[in-house]
């Protein structure tokens, strides 16, 4: 599908080995969104020659590299084998772009049109395997941050010789030779050797971990001046704080305080985090924005507005804690925080042990990605002393209530959809594929086995 084209054929080519393991198994039946998609779109699937109708496949404000997919029964999987699929488009305006075979190249497979089959022995272990490849890359920004942070979490359990090269190969699909930055923003839009907003910054943690020396950690330095010079000192799109800025920003100021041993950064890392806390975190809710010239608070207690404001704030505070500014001013404020934020998320837990999308609405569902994101604060917390114990448990607990939600090939299913779609959106169910909620699954892996 692309340009001017409603209709895509899928066939297979099945050696004899793979004929006798396909006969009475389900499967899943994917595509790859290739380009931001904003706008909704029904894929219509039918069987190629007898044009019988299996199912649709719900395609809602997609971005980059996400895959989405059909379940199928096993005689579904049958006949799809044995005559091919046909998908055609129903219903939305915009263009919508798939990945093709992209030339049999084999660390892409994930991105293909292809018909998943089989149960692996652990998905537990296939997640591992898929967020250790270029499976998991995401868009350049808060998403491709939120799988790095993942990826380099890794490192103590799967050691460097495993992690590291994954790292370099993913920085290697957005900076050439020279270090700069290559790249399209959330929209599609070509940001090269750009900062478009707070958001883009988070990758910046892991590349001032793991290359300081990496051209761009100078530039996000500027941006970050830049910006807080323009905003009296806030680091903030236009007039609005964001819970993401916790993690973005306060997070990455905080590595980059503690490699190049400055702490004018690390007073700015707590400054970012204490703006986040008196604008967003009010009683048992976090807001997710707050304008500050119109004074709206909007997405009251979404999920990832927990996880986020909870990430950046617990790693903020170990980053700064391992470093020489563990009694500067303020300090004692962030952890007097993660305590009692750490009492609010606990009295929003489901029976399950996750959280919904809307954490005070259960009727929204499940969001495994948000629940990922704040066991995983929980866990990090609690690994360095800075929550009791009992977190961890609660950690380990919530871990094993995600494992369902793991596909065969290790992808996080439930999440809840990227908020481009808007309040309706994230109220409705509505759940996708994420490789960005694998890299927040990854962290709370690794953080529990600390």
């Amino acid at each position: 599908m692309g340009e001017g084209q409603d209709q895509l054929t899928l066939t297979w080519q099945l050696n004899e080995e793979q004929l006798k393991q396909a006969p009475g198994q389900v499967s899943r039946l994917r595509i790859t969104v290739a380009l931001d998609y904003r706008d909704a779109q029904q894929v219509d699937v039918f069987l190629r020659r007898s044009n019988e109708w299996i199912g649709v496949i719900d395609i809602r404000f997609a971005y980059a590299f996400q895959p989405f997919e059909l379940l199928l029964s096993a005689e579904q999987t049958a006949a799809a084998l044995n005559e091919g699929v046909r998908l055609e488009l129903k219903g939305g305006e915009q263009q919508l772009w798939v990945f093709d075979t992209l030339f049999g190249e084999e660390t892409r497979v994930l991105f293909t049109p292809h018909l998943l089959i089989g149960e692996p022995d652990s998905r537990e272990e296939e997640a591992l395997h898929t967020i250790l490849s270029l499976s998991s890359i995401q868009p350049f920004g808060w998403m491709e941050g939120c799988v790095l942070d993942g990826l380099y979490s890794l490192q103590p359990i799967q050691g460097e010789n495993r992690v590291n090269p994954i790292l370099d190969l993913h920085f290697s699909q957005f900076f050439n030779e020279q270090g700069e930055l290559l790249y399209e923003d959330l929209q599609g839009k070509q940001a090269d050797g750009t900062f478009t907003t707070i958001e883009a910054t988070l990758p910046l943690a892991v590349i001032a971990k793991y290359r300081l020396d990496h051209p761009v950690v100078r530039k996000a330095l500027e941006f970050f001046e830049v910006t807080s010079k323009k905003n009296s000192g806030a680091v903030i799109d236009e007039d609005m704080v964001s819970a993401e800025g916790s993690y973005t920003v306060a997070y990455p100021l905080a590595v980059m305080a503690r490699q190049f041993k400055r702490q004018d950064l690390a007073e700015q890392a707590i400054a970012q985090i204490l703006l986040r806390r008196d604008c967003l975190a009010r009683e048992q809710c976090v807001y997710l924005r707050y304008r500050r010239k119109s004074q709206e608070h909007t997405f009251r207690n979404w999920a990832r507005a927990f996880a986020w404001y909870c990430l950046g704030l617990v790693k903020t505070c170990v980053e700064l804690k391992n470093a020489p500014f563990a009694n500067l001013a303020g300090m004692d404020e962030l952890e007097a925080e993660i305590s009692r934020i750490a009492g609010v998320v606990m009295d929003w837990r489901q029976p399950d042990g996750l959280w919904s999308c809307f954490v005070d609405d259960p009727k929204t569902g499940i969001d495994t990605s948000g629940s990922a994101g704040i066991s995983a604060a929980l866990a990090l917390a609690a690994s360095c002393q800075l929550l009791p114990s009992s977190y961890m448990s609660i950690a380990n607990h919530n871990l094993l209530a995600l494992s369902p939600y793991l596909s065969p090939d290790g992808i996080l299913t439930g999440v809840a959809q990227h908020n481009a779609g808007g309040m309706e959106l994230q109220r409705s169910g509505y759940r996708v594929c994420s490789q960005m909620g694998l890299g927040l699954w990854a962290q709370l892996y690794a953080y529990t086995k600390y």
